[in-house]
């Protein structure tokens, strides 16, 4: 995936002239500028800026003449001061960056100015020099070249408005962009911030890509720079990729650079359908009926069966669950997008524990690297009869697996753990289950609890007559580390996906074909992304 985007800049200057005294307006001018090569070599190739990379000065001088893209320096310089930032609008399309500065009444008396521009610092030899990135002519309101005679009972102020224009685009039909405000590449052309090389993927839906930097399921850093063009006045990401034992066996609903863009998936402009033809999920036995799709994020509708290469019609010869989570992925149970925070979520005694201010604490259900906020979480909580680990899914959903990722407990404990569904919140009737265990350290264990479908909207689990304390640590304890998704508890179901009418008789071979509208990364394949930004004067 390559993407292209384009950021349009310019810049002017308002001078006002003020009675020292009074601070009466004695006189207003405009300034239109031409962003010099300077700037684009500053930000492409690295190039002056040695100091901040920052656009944080303004010049004024008494020359004469026509500002063009090659100019280094202004007419005739009388001064360079260094501007204050006075504010910083992130909006789309324009966001702005406002620099002012001051000369006051005892300074540069008797100049006339005539011309402006914004300037950085770069080292040169044992010091420091200045190179104007903009240049302007100072005007009146009808666009009159202008001269201002500095006196000593003038104050002037100059004001530099430095704007950025860009519409989002470049990822895909459904593309998702950083809020405004941290657009990464709006800061970098202001100078105020550096370029992200981090790629980000994810399986819940989302309204900014910035988003990314927290909800993410997976991310990877490039440690390399990328490779600016004067030339072209571009600038090119490098490429990121992931490899094909990364990151496997996860559904991809949102890929991108959190501080640009990201895709969304479904998105046929970025992904179209890929389509897998016959695959063999096994052969018949005379007796099973169910097979193991393999993939739990088939486009809904375009499933083909075949048994001994005769194609089966749907809902007469077989039926297809398209979210079977067959594959038992964890980002594909019912609770992933919940937290406990959530009005139908009570956790133990989460909600009336303090938070915890120091340390990293996660959320036992949101499946995501970070907490959904900062401050908010105890070091621990407590699950008991009194207050179970109680989950309203909205309405009634097909179950048959709880899943844990805990610190192991004892089979004095476990033994008697309780499963229960309800469908008004008040008559609860408990599950029986198959628990099954899996060994994930000498400490920590995965445990999941398999169970004949049962649909209902409430659950709650606990141990009666036990205080299960559970831990919001991050790290120590199974899934839930830093450099993974954050999450111990999960309600939801697997199947295999597949059900036949007939079983298929020994030895006949059972085929699918279907499409798939979103990737999902196996370790048949890799997942390459860069992302080319282009730039241009207003």
């Amino acid at each position: 995936m390559n993407i292209k985007q384009t950021y349009t800049l310019h810049n002017k200057f308002e001078i006002e002239v003020k009675d020292a005294a009074t601070g009466e307006l004695k006189q207003k001018a405009y300034a239109y500028n031409v962003i010099t090569d300077i700037y684009f070599r500053m930000r492409l190739t690295g190039s002056y800026g040695g100091v901040n990379n920052s656009i944080n000065y303004i010049g004024v001088g008494t020359g004469d003449g026509e500002p063009s893209i090659t100019d280094t320096a202004l007419f005739t310089a009388k001064a360079f001061y260094s501007a204050t930032l006075v504010e910083t609008v992130y909006a789309y399309p324009t966001s702005y960056m406002t620099r002012r500065i001051k000369i006051p009444a005892d300074e540069q008396n008797d100049s006339v100015f005539t011309e402006v521009g914004l300037a950085c610092e770069f080292a040169q030899g044992y010091g420091y020099a200045k190179a104007i990135v903009t240049h302007a002519m100072i005007q009146d309101a009808e666009g009159n070249k202008i001269a201002i005679k500095k006196t000593d009972v003038d104050v002037v102020y100059i004001t530099a408005t430095f704007y950025c224009t860009f519409t989002p685009a470049g990822f895909g039909d459904n593309g998702i962009y950083p809020r405004p405000e941290e657009n990464k590449l709006i800061q970098w052309l202001f100078g105020l911030g550096s370029i992200d090389y981090t790629v980000a993927m994810g399986r819940n839906p989302l309204e900014y890509s910035s988003d990314l930097t927290t909800n993410f399921l997976v991310n990877k850093s490039n440690k390399a720079s990328g490779k600016g063009s004067f030339e072209d006045l571009s600038y090119e990401f490098p490429v990121l990729t992931i490899l094909d034992t990364e990151f496997n066996d996860h559904v991809v609903k949102n890929i991108g650079i959190p501080g640009v863009g990201a895709f969304q998936f479904p998105d046929p402009s970025a992904f179209p359908d890929y389509e897998v033809n016959h695959l063999v999920l096994g052969e018949g036995d005379g007796e099973t009926t169910e097979f193991n799709l393999k993939c739990p994020i088939i486009k809904r509708g375009s499933m083909r069966v075949f048994v001994a290469d005769e194609e089966l019609i749907e809902g007469r010869d077989f039926e297809c669950d398209y979210e079977s989570n067959c594959t038992d992925s964890r980002e594909n149970y019912y609770t992933v997008n919940m937290n406990c925070q959530m009005d139908k979520v009570e956790f133990g005694d989460f909600k009336s524990q303090p938070p915890y201010t120091s340390g990293s604490y996660h959320d036992p259900l949101y499946w995501g690297v970070y907490p959904m906020q900062t401050g908010i979480y105890p070091r621990n909580c407590v699950v008991s009869s009194e207050h179970p680990i109680w989950i309203d899914l909205g309405e009634a959903k097909d179950c048959n697996r709880v899943r844990m990722d805990i610190p192991k407990i004892s089979n004095t404990y476990v033994d008697n753990l309780v499963i229960e569904h309800s469908s008004d919140n008040e008559s609860w009737q408990s599950i029986e289950y198959t628990r099954n265990e899996e060994a994930y350290s000498s400490s920590v264990t995965f445990y999941s609890f398999e169970f004949p479908f049962v649909t209902d909207r409430y659950w709650r689990v606990y141990i009666p007559d036990y205080n299960w304390t559970i831990s919001m640590l991050s790290s120590g304890y199974g899934n839930r580390v830093t450099s993974k998704p954050a999450a111990l508890f999960f309600i939801g179901k697997t199947v295999p996906g597949l059900k036949l009418m007939k079983a298929p008789q020994k030895g006949e071979t059972v085929e699918v074909s279907y499409k798939l509208d979103m990737p999902y990364k196996t370790s048949n394949n890799l997942m390459r992304l860069t992302c080319t930004v282009l730039l241009q004067r207003g």
